[in-house]
């Protein structure tokens, strides 16, 4: 399936969202593009993202709600955005002409989890996927071109979630969610009784796990990934039980250490709310944040000393991302950014004032 020209929506500073951003305060000596999908105010879906440099947003309209994205390294221009799951559709987007097509739709009885990569030569795509019909987790590897399914690889769980590629590329860090899930009861949960969720580092050639770690309490479901230069990752979690209750939901992944939650005061655990929408590293700022929407904003830790340091406080804070300085931006629900300020563990506000309002999903990804 394609869109048409009057089909797809674009949105720049000469449309819709206009001369609103235009006195926003983005850094002028900020850089690159961030990636994210989006809903205006009428509930509509794009795939998209904001320019740095000039705080224009773009896009174009999909008929489905994406999440994650991955950027084809043969071909910086062309996106792969993944449909949030249930979803079974993959679209591929342009960055110069904002124009958007369907890559390709899942097999009957898959659907995505809203994530993927492509392998460091950019010849291999690699989607986690939820077998609902036969309860297993798999990553699909396709073509990168043609898409076709060259191989599958056994996740070793079920709704695998973020995968993520470790030093080398030649491993693939892989989040097993642990829930089951079927598209006639759409995103209810089956099995939260006997959740499985987990860790695991698998060999992308030979599809062989390496590694695979748990967590003592199984309620904590495994779903986003952030690595480090050293090969170690921050995970973000989502607690499945009473989240008065709930511990850290963000832990530490050492390689052939395993996988530990980060330390924090107990008088913090109540402001994370049981949930974490992304995370991510910034090695050159020792900084390790993880988005709370339902809680107090983001999560800092120190990376060297695994220190708990505060929250930077935001409501219905989503999306991180580390730009190419190691500087971490931020998104929020209502269409403002925000970058943070390590030194004062404080946001700096960008907001989209007086544009046609839009809702930033759970996730940015940054382009150069």
């Amino acid at each position: 399936m394609s869109f048409s020209r009057r089909e797809l929506l674009s949105l720049s500073i000469g449309a819709a969202l206009g001369a609103a951003l235009t006195g926003c305060s983005f850094s002028s000596e900020r850089r690159g593009t961030l990636l994210s999908a989006f809903e205006n105010a009428r509930g509509e879906q794009f795939v998209g993202g904001v320019s740095l440099a000039d705080a224009k947003i773009f896009g174009a309209q999909v008929p489905v709600r994406a999440h994650g994205c991955a950027i084809d390294p043969r071909d910086r221009e062309r996106v792969l955005f993944f449909a949030r799951r249930p979803g079974t559709t993959c679209f591929a987007f342009d960055l110069q002409s904002f124009r958007v097509h369907t890559a390709f739709e899942t097999p009957s009885g898959r659907h995505l989890s809203g994530h993927g990569v492509f392998s460091a030569a950019g010849d291999l795509l690699y989607t986690p996927e939820h077998d609902y019909e036969h309860m297993r987790g798999f990553i699909a590897v396709r073509d990168a071109h043609t898409f076709k399914i060259l191989d599958q690889i056994d996740t070793r769980g079920i709704d695998p979630h973020e995968i993520a590629w470790l030093p080398g590329k030649r491993r693939l860090l892989v989040a097993n969610g642990g829930i089951m899930t079927h598209p006639r009861s759409f995103r209810r949960k089956l099995n939260i009784a006997t959740m499985d969720p987990s860790l695991c580092v698998i060999d992308a050639a030979s599809g062989k796990c390496l590694e695979q770690w748990r967590l003592p309490d199984h309620l904590l479901s495994v779903r986003h990934l952030s690595v480090a230069n050293d090969g170690s990752a921050v995970v973000g979690l989502q607690y499945e039980g009473e989240r008065a209750n709930a511990p850290c939901v963000v832990a530490s992944y050492q390689p052939e250490r395993g996988l530990h939650l980060l330390t924090c005061p107990a008088e913090a655990r109540g402001q994370f709310a049981g949930y974490v929408a992304s995370v991510c590293v910034s090695d050159s700022e020792d900084l390790i944040t993880a988005s709370c929407p339902y809680g107090a904003g983001i999560a800092c830790w120190s990376k060297s000393s695994g220190e708990f340091l505060s929250f930077v406080s935001a409501l219905e804070a989503y999306g991180l991302s580390r730009l190419a300085d190691g500087e971490v931006l931020a998104s929020r629900r209502d269409g403002s950014a925000f970058a943070i300020d390590k030194t004062r563990l404080r946001s700096q506000f960008v907001k989209l004032e007086d544009a046609e309002p839009i809702r930033w999903d759970d996730h940015w990804v940054a382009a150069g």
